[in-house]
């Protein structure tokens, strides 16, 4: 009969988490961190015992980790280790799982407190959190030592601190999206080349259940078509550029007027962009935007055309059967001016929109929706 104690019960906090629930895609994340856990462990027994050259036989054998549930606050998943006979979870085996778990714990606290991490785990492990965390967003951390005087939250910033502290790392792997046109595709070594709106490009292998939906961009680089592409980045560990993709995840074509892949466009602009006039955009204000946007516009109305204007905003314009509408965006105010006209009657209807403002998001769809049945 096997037995089973309760060994780790991490907490995730960030938006995605606060259903008490953790997407699946996150597995991936906890079974990189038992492997990470058995190299530790691996690495105690043999530190201890510098006669030998590898542990004894069985000393992994029947012992893993498994998760039985998830407790609220944002998200706790109880992890329970698991032997499959009795007495193993007693033995002086097990204690070495522990001490692995205590000397992660301290790395992870040494990255976020900036101490010593070679200290607590060999540089050679450490590549391994290139696969603990790489899906965590901006507001997202793993808190592996919640209730104890540690600070081990693991987050993008800890998590790079921990990658890079190996001398052997340049690279670190970050769950990313991007906007590219396919310019390239080379059947014989199965390969493709992404366009990025900066002029970068990036090559990458052929998954063969995006093979159709590559070729079909590839066929229509002439017409601009543009894919959404995300998945597992290699991020330069220097100056943070994306060098390449580790693996694909989805590929989909865009809208034409795909609203992030316009603004992306824009940042590229510098002052001075129209004949020597006119400011640029900031790219924050852009990225800003973008989000605001992506939240709030409703998905079933038309995109807009997006232009740059010459005080360093943007103008959205619509042109629906007889009616002209155009939103012109100060980043600075954090405000819109909306304005449509009807060229039957030559009337207007002009308001002033708080981008920040759920409710006025509502106001601009409602109009633009009114607008786009009575052209029907």
């Amino acid at each position: 009969m096997g037995s089973a104690k309760e060994f780790l019960a991490p907490r995730l906090t960030g938006s995605r988490f606060d259903d008490h629930t953790i997407p699946l895609e996150l597995m991936e994340d906890f079974a990189a961190f038992e492997d990470l856990l058995i190299e530790v462990a691996k690495w105690q027994f043999l530190k201890d015992n510098p006669e030998r050259k590898s542990v004894p036989r069985g000393f992994l054998e029947g012992i893993s980790l498994k998760l039985s549930s998830v407790e609220e606050g944002s998200a706790v998943p109880k992890i329970m280790l698991v032997a499959t006979s009795a007495g193993m979870l007693d033995s002086d085996n097990y204690s070495y799982f522990e001490r692995a778990k205590q000397s992660i714990i301290c790395a992870i606290d040494a990255a976020t407190t900036n101490k010593n991490i070679l200290e607590h785990i060999p540089e050679h492990l450490l590549a391994y959190f290139n696969q603990i965390g790489k899906r965590l967003k901006d507001d997202e951390s793993i808190d592996f030592s919640p209730d104890s005087i540690y600070n081990a939250k693991l987050n993008r910033v800890s998590r790079t601190k921990l990658v890079l502290a190996s001398s052997n790392v340049t690279e670190i792997i970050i769950e990313t999206r991007l906007r590219a046109l396919i310019p390239e595709v080379d059947k014989s070594a199965n390969s493709f080349s992404m366009l990025l709106s900066s002029g970068k490009m990036l090559k990458a292998n052929i998954p063969n259940e995006h093979r159709n939906v590559i070729v079909a961009a590839f066929n229509g680089f002439e017409t601009k078509t543009k894919v959404l592409i995300s998945g597992m980045g290699r991020f330069n560990a220097f100056d943070n550029s994306l060098e390449s993709f580790e693996s694909i995840n989805h590929i989909s074509i865009l809208d034409p007027l795909d609203i992030a892949y316009r603004l992306e466009e824009l940042s590229q602009l510098e002052n001075g962009w129209f004949n020597g006039t006119g400011i640029a955009p900031l790219k924050e204000h852009l990225d800003w935007f973008s989000e605001l946007f992506e939240n709030n516009f409703d998905t079933t109305l038309p995109l807009p055309y997006l232009y740059p204007t010459f005080s360093g905003g943007i103008q959205a314009e619509w042109a629906s059967g007889h009616y002209d509408v155009t939103l012109k965006v100060e980043f600075l105010t954090k405000t819109a001016f909306y304005q449509s006209l009807n060229h039957l009657d030559n009337t207007e209807d002009e308001v002033s929109i708080n981008l920040e403002k759920e409710e006025d998001w509502n106001l601009l769809n409602k109009k633009l929706l009114s607008i786009l049945k009575a052209s029907s």
